[in-house]
């Protein structure tokens, strides 16, 4: 099952270490996965779609995210290299699929590390006010950067215990928060009241479910963030099964018990807070710091998970590179097995992202962060197209699927599925006002890679061809 575009697992890991331990790979995935969004953009998300809504929403986020996982695993236990969805698509697909995929992913992560650095700037203006953000954003960076300059087993052993903090808030408040419904340490229980009251589980109707359905499928963005991993994992084969049933078993057991103790305490119509949905729990059972803390705990989730995208989005580009479809110099590494150039480079853009920030914000960067919007479904749509290609080919060359240390289950059920549910979060964004933007800008910029990507390889093969 080889090809001009396949390469094995030794290939795949050409100058780089195999030194990460599954844990560590395992938090690259939830750590990285789990930023602002649930501590401070939750609120938004309740305010909508009421109680019931908001676990609707967020189960058919987890429905998604779980459909892309088991398509993913299957191809990265068979094939655990570097790259992801570029290098499967450039196999399975083509050359032209597997470049567009490869630029778009490394754009979405690359434009994801400004928006959290960002967010990392405006909380520490909050508690100091008198240093500008952009001050904080140069001193994180140059602080992330260094982090990524690491050994791998090194950036891996920092990344986890950057990540634990978040989970450590996650715990307490759930802690905190059993004890308010139940009434321990209260005057008296908050109980689970407020799921049925103020208009019930459903308050604003179907309508706003469905629109915060599209929401919620992006904030498992970044799940597939330990594929990246995949060139540097001590036992690829052994860890990454592990690995994926870890993220997803994380991921929903974070989200869904935070919600439900968040939504129990919370009355979904005052959830619309400009401070954290997160903060106002602590205040309530009583936590005169609460805000302080809670701050300092979304900052490092912020950073965190930027951290797990400046490392991701520099593996993607290395893995461009070993494709020939990014420069060949940002695949030479330093003397610690690090891809310097394309980290580098990831760097510099990010820059230029936060300067558009301050600059451009109403243009540039507006247009940057809605490329975001989208990339997440596309590549979904790809995991899915990949494994029935892999399935394909694995028949034509007469390899029995029994052969699989991992496979998707319900097949072919399951990569259909992702792809038909994919599709139907890119039409909902259409009739949202808030997303709608992103396609607009998405579409066109995508489809333009694409069309260069194929011209560019249809006159390469015609010249080898002469």
């Amino acid at each position: 099952m080889t090809d001009k575009n396949s390469k094995t697992v030794d290939e795949s890991s050409n100058n780089l270490k195999r030194s990460m331990k599954v844990h560590q790979v395992v938090m690259l995935g939830v750590g990285g996965t789990i930023g602002t969004g649930l501590f401070v953009g939750s609120g938004y998300t309740i305010s909508k779609a009421g109680p019931g809504g908001t676990l609707l929403a967020y189960g058919f986020g987890a429905l998604i995210m779980y459909l892309m996982m088991m398509c993913l695993g299957e191809l990265l236990v068979a094939k655990p290299i570097a790259g992801g969805v570029q290098a499967y698509a450039t196999e399975f697909i083509g050359d032209s699929m597997g470049f567009t995929v490869g630029w778009v992913k490394w754009l979405s992560y690359a434009i994801t590390i400004p928006t959290q650095l960002v967010a990392s700037g405006i909380i520490m203006k909050n508690i100091f006010p008198s240093v500008p953000e952009l001050v904080w954003i140069i001193l994180f960076m140059v602080l992330l950067f260094f982090m990524n300059a690491r050994p791998a087993e090194k950036y891996g052993n920092i990344n986890f215990w950057f990540s634990s903090i978040k989970f450590i808030l996650i715990i307490v408040f759930v802690i905190v928060g059993l004890g308010m419904i139940l009434g321990i340490g209260q005057p008296e229980p908050i109980g689970f009241s407020n799921f049925t009251s103020h208009g019930g589980l459903f308050p604003n109707g179907l309508k706003a479910v469905v629109m915060t359905m599209m929401i919620s499928a992006f904030a498992y963005g970044g799940a597939d963030l330990f594929a990246a991993t995949a060139s540097e994992s001590e036992n690829p084969e052994k860890d990454m099964p592990v690995a994926i049933n870890s993220v997803i078993l994380g991921l929903v057991i974070s989200y869904f018990v935070s919600f439900i103790v968040l939504l129990a305490i919370l009355p979904w119509n005052q959830a619309d807070l400009a401070g954290s949905p997160f903060a106002y729990v602590f205040q309530k059972a009583g936590f005169k710091s609460a805000e302080l803390v809670v701050n300092i705990v979304v900052l490092t989730s912020a950073l965190s998970s930027c951290n797990a995208f400046i490392y991701s989005s520099t593996r993607s580009l290395w893995s461009m590179g070993q494709y020939k479809q990014a420069p060949g110099f940002v695949t030479k590494v330093n003397k610690n097995d690090i891809p310097m150039n394309a980290l580098i480079i990831t760097m510099l853009f990010a820059l230029g992202a936060v300067v558009s920030s301050i600059l451009s914000p109403d243009l540039v960067y507006l247009f940057l962060t809605s490329l975001i919007g989208i990339s997440n479904m596309f590549i979904y749509v790809l995991y899915g197209v990949c494994v029935m290609k892999f399935r394909k080919q694995m028949s034509k060359d007469n390899i029995s699927v029994d052969t699989l240390k991992y496979k998707t289950p319900l097949y072919p059920l399951i990569p259909i599925l992702l792809i038909i549910l994919s599709a139907v979060v890119f039409v909902g964004m259409f009739f949202d006002p808030t997303q709608k933007s992103a396609l607009i800008a998405g579409i066109p910029t995508y489809s333009l890679i694409f069309l260069g990507a194929h011209i560019y390889y249809k006159n390469k093969g015609k010249k080898e061809n002469k």
